[in-house]
């Protein structure tokens, strides 16, 4: 008798990083730049409790990732990645 095959899982069209992996992230890029959370917090005009908060935070807002990035000195893009893998890059006001 032979075994019966397992069912291949289903991908999604583009996976989503965990919340804590996404955080890290936002982390890493700035320890990568050399930045601290103080320098960084005082050329964004937050906290420096803020930025860690933001830094572990699972659901940012856009508005609050751009003020980050720019107190970073990096830009920010927004890419839809399509189902079959085209990038759209979306342009916001």
């Amino acid at each position: 008798m032979s075994k019966p095959k397992p069912k291949p899982k289903a991908k999604s069209a583009a996976p989503r990083p965990s919340p804590a992996r996404r955080a890290r992230g936002l982390r890493e890029l700035r320890q990568d730049l050399g930045q601290t959370q103080e320098a960084l917090a005082a050329r964004a005009d937050m906290t420096q409790g803020e930025v860690s908060r933001l830094e572990r935070q699972a659901d940012l807002r856009l508005s609050t990732l751009r003020r980050y990035a720019e107190a970073l000195g990096v830009g920010l893009e927004v890419v839809f990645v399509l189902a079959n893998g085209r990038r759209v890059p979306i342009h916001l006001g």
